[in-house]
């Protein structure tokens, strides 16, 4: 019995939604590096969607233990600004259904091989944050929130004399990282609440189309239309 036109197209409006949502349900904060001249390395931190349907606004990103000479890259309306701790972008806005690069370099203290985390906090619109400090310290850290990471390229590592600053796991300041998790805690929670919110919401649509589904299946099945 070949299924009605009416349950195929529902079935296909389905999956497309199921698409559309997956992406903001499940995309994290991610980070790449390659090697550059006089032992630099090149970073680039791509934000994937915004909080909660809401646009970004800012970005800050905790800076790996002994990093030196740190120089970021002003993109469109998006302007870099570099201290001891992090780097942070502002001045810009990502709409909360695309994605953006975030771009700097510095010399690395960590060998070649090893990986880096870089904590990163995200701020949006309607005074909403996300929190990726995953796997970087602190009590409120979720798998579900990783930290973005890199493995230090071949050819990048400085020369220079060892840190004597504390190191963390994954390479990254505790000083750093302390920080920018109890500067506000309010940030990681907003950043729980705004992902797990996406994710609920994503399995409630999930339910109810498979649900849907089901129903026209079995209303069909009993019910064929004649041709």
């Amino acid at each position: 019995m070949a299924l009605p036109r009416r349950f195929l197209i529902a079935s296909a409006a389905s999956l497309t939604a199921l698409v559309a949502l997956a992406g903001p349900a499940f995309a994290h904060a991610n980070a790449s590096a390659k090697a550059e001249q006089a032992g630099r390395t090149a970073i680039t931190v791509s934000i994937e969607h915004g909080c909660n349907g809401n646009p970004v606004t800012g970005v800050r990103v905790a800076l790996p233990s002994g990093a030196t000479a740190v120089t970021g890259t002003n993109s469109g309306a998006w302007t870099s600004t570099v201290s001891a701790t992090e780097i942070s972008w502002t001045g810009g806005s990502m709409p909360a259904n695309s994605s953006a690069d975030f771009d700097f370099s510095l010399v690395l203290a960590q060998p070649a091989g090893e990986t880096v985390t870089l904590p990163t906090i995200q701020t949006c619109t309607n005074n909403t944050e996300i929190a990726w400090i995953q796997a970087a310290g602190g009590e409120k850290s979720e798998a579900t929130q990783p930290a973005p990471k890199i493995v230090v390229p071949a050819n990048s590592t400085s020369a220079a004399p060892a840190t004597t600053a504390v190191t963390a796991a994954g390479g990254s300041s505790t000083t750093a990282v302390a920080r920018m998790a109890t500067e506000s805690n309010a940030v990681t929670d907003a950043g729980s609440e705004t992902n797990a919110s996406g994710r609920y919401v994503f399995l409630g649509v999930c339910a109810v189309i498979v649900i849907g589904a089901g129903v026209l299946f079995l209303k069909y099945r009993k019910h064929p239309t004649r041709s």
